[in-house]
């Protein structure tokens, strides 16, 4: 009898142990950037592949930002866009289901919904948005997100590099020094932009103890 109750503790215990395993990573946290980067760059520090007109636009938005008349959007109360947002020196919440991963951006108190487990959704199928619509799986220890169905009222950095409404996001999150960093490399895809995919790469440090703040962005009276 023992032995049987011996074996099956051991049964119940690597059970658990296994269960354990397949257990994804519990990203849930407040995090903040770990450098403030304005312009956005590939992980060698290069200057994404723009296509000539798409480096043209680029190239007048540096200007006009220099002459302190920047786009409107970088100016007014419009939300920054994905992946944009990932780099606001502001911190971030995530929020982990089962069905979902949230990213709450203390930053226009955005709120990013990764539905996990589901089919990416048809172009056609999704009203475009300024922060897309994301889904999500876990490969091993990474959270790999892919997002689609942007309008064409952003930029990707406060430079105003652009983007087309067919820009394809996808990221791979996953933790770094044991809990302490998160790590997330974020790819773009836009053939109307760029001449090839190309990624960069921001990383989290976790704040304990920090609780996002109120955050308005108010305009004054006579823009509205």
């Amino acid at each position: 009898m023992k032995t049987v109750a011996a074996l099956g503790l051991c049964v119940a215990a690597a059970v658990a142990a296994g269960a354990a395993e397949s257990m994804p990573p519990d990203l849930s946290g407040v995090w903040q950037i770990a450098k403030y980067e304005p312009s956005i760059r590939t992980v060698d520090g290069k200057l994404p592949p723009l296509r000539p007109e798409a480096r043209k636009m680029y190239e007048h938005n540096v200007v006009a930002r220099k002459k302190l008349k920047p786009r409107e959007d970088l100016t007014r109360c419009v939300p920054p866009g994905t992946p944009r947002v990932l780099w606001a020196p502001f911190p971030v919440q995530i929020a982990q289901t089962q069905r979902k991963v949230f990213w709450i951006h203390e930053y226009q108190h955005l709120i990013r919904h990764v539905y996990l487990d589901e089919p990416v959704p048809a172009p056609d199928d999704i009203d475009p948005s300024f922060m897309g619509q994301s889904v999500g799986h876990w490969d091993g220890d990474t959270l790999v997100i892919e997002t689609l169905g942007f309008n064409d009222k952003t930029v990707l950095d406060r430079d105003g590099m652009p983007h087309s409404p067919e820009m394809h996001v996808t990221e791979r999150v996953r933790l770094l020094d044991g809990g302490k960093r998160l790590e997330d490399r974020v790819t773009i895809d836009d053939a109307k932009t760029f001449t090839a995919p190309w990624t960069a790469r921001v990383v989290f440090e976790r704040k304990a103890g920090v609780e996002l703040k109120e955050y308005h962005c108010v305009l004054k009276y006579e823009e509205y």
